[in-house]
């Protein structure tokens, strides 16, 4: 409860990721249901495919290695993200980079049938926040965690190379990376001048 109250965005994101890691394990058909399509049946189907991992013809490890993957982004950098910035700026992080990940996925499938899942640009986002606040805050850091952030940055960014996940996975990430700084820009450029 105490991780709920201090870093809801992260926490109510990281169970809804293993909630559906659970659910499509026990019933692979929700694939279909629940991924991104490049010809959506449903309309929750332009979102929810963000919060789904593997896929239905994948082994059922991959699953948990591909959630492992974007929860070794979502959980140390959405945490610093949301520690410094506040809940609601993470909040609007989230919700640009799944809509932009959304679109960007429609644009790059347009005339194709085509099915994916995943969190990664919502990871992505989370990255950028977390390491622009940990270039504020770095001298504070021990030299633990300094190593451990320098090995998360060096994996994000090699799978952020197109040769390791595909130019799709590429382009998806960018728009994560660049839906943080976009409500960067707003936060700082337009509500400032409100104050």
């Amino acid at each position: 409860m105490h991780l709920l109250k201090k870093y809801p965005v992260v926490t109510i994101l990281t169970v809804i990721c293993f909630l559906f890691a659970i659910a499509t394990q026990i019933n692979r058909g929700m694939y279909d249901m629940f991924s991104y399509h490049s010809v959506p049946k449903h309309f929750w189907q332009y979102f929810s495919g963000a919060f789904m991992h593997g896929s239905e013809i994948a082994p059922a490890w991959f699953l948990w290695v591909h959630l492992s993957m974007n929860l070794l982004m979502i959980i140390p950098f959405g945490i610093l993200l949301e520690k410094n910035m506040g809940t609601k700026t993470t909040f609007w992080v989230f919700l640009i980079a799944l809509m932009m990940c959304s679109v960007m996925f429609q644009i790059l499938m347009h005339g194709k049938d085509e099915v994916a899942t995943g969190i990664s640009a919502i990871g992505y986002a989370f990255v950028a926040g977390g390491v622009v606040q940990i270039c504020n805050l770095w001298k504070h850091y021990s030299v633990k965690c300094k190593v451990i952030y320098i090995f998360l940055c060096s994996l994000a960014i090699v799978m952020l190379l197109p040769m390791i996940t595909g130019w799709i996975s590429t382009c998806l990430h960018i728009s994560g990376i660049l839906s943080y700084f976009i409500v960067d820009f707003i936060t700082k450029k337009v509500f400032a001048k409100q104050y």
